[in-house]
């Protein structure tokens, strides 16, 4: 990571605290939209029917590269991992201590990962709903960069999560390893976030 100031420690982090820029469709506006959100407001996006409509059409789309151009074109998107004056790791202003792993390709076992992952042993889920077209999940956990660098956590919790829940290399996505990687925005009413945590809001 670069300065100091951009990062987050166990002592200091507080997931009332969190903020992630958004950004508004489609995936190549790179510049961020408003203020920063928070946890709770992210999944309160989710929750609602902001993005029934969408989330619902991507669904009935088969074609992978129709249904990736239809993701880029109508779904907002947000930087788990902090806040950016622009959708580039160089443009980190402030890191929130999250780091978001994307799950595909799950097939019928997207309901089985869902509920192992909100009881994982070695990580509180922050935020946890399916993904845009319903194969996956996108996992929102706190990560202490005082231990190691955010690279270092993404390789070695991807290691674990195919480890212990026995997914193959193409179900953890290694290309998400950056900062400043996007999560696209969907409909999942039934997205978890800890009560523990809505507490805080």
């Amino acid at each position: 990571m670069e300065a100091n100031n951009k990062q987050v420690t166990a002592n200091s982090w507080n997931p009332a605290e969190v903020r992630m820029s958004f950004f508004s469709k489609p995936i190549t506006n790179k510049r961020p939209c408003g203020q920063p959100l928070s946890l709770f407001q992210v999944y309160r996006y989710i929750i609602t029917r902001r993005y029934m409509s969408e989330t619902e059409q991507l669904r009935t789309i088969t074609d992978d590269d129709k249904a990736r151009d239809f993701k880029g074109q109508h779904f907002d998107y947000v930087t788990p991992s902090g806040v950016f004056s622009y959708c580039s790791d160089n443009s980190l202003v402030k890191h929130s201590g999250v780091l978001s792993m994307d799950l595909d390709y799950l097939g019928n076992r997207v309901e089985e990962l869902f509920q192992l992952l909100i009881h994982d042993p070695m990580f509180q889920t922050l935020l946890l709903f399916r993904s845009p077209r319903g194969f996956g999940l996108k996992w929102f956990i706190h990560i202490d960069l005082s231990r190691c660098d955010h690279r270092t956590w993404f390789q070695a919790i991807r290691n674990y999560l195919m480890h212990t829940y026995h997914l193959e290399d193409k179900q953890v996505d290694k290309a998400c390893g950056n900062p400043s990687r996007a999560c696209y925005l969907c409909y999942d009413p039934k997205a978890y976030i800890p009560l523990s945590l809505i507490e805080y809001f």
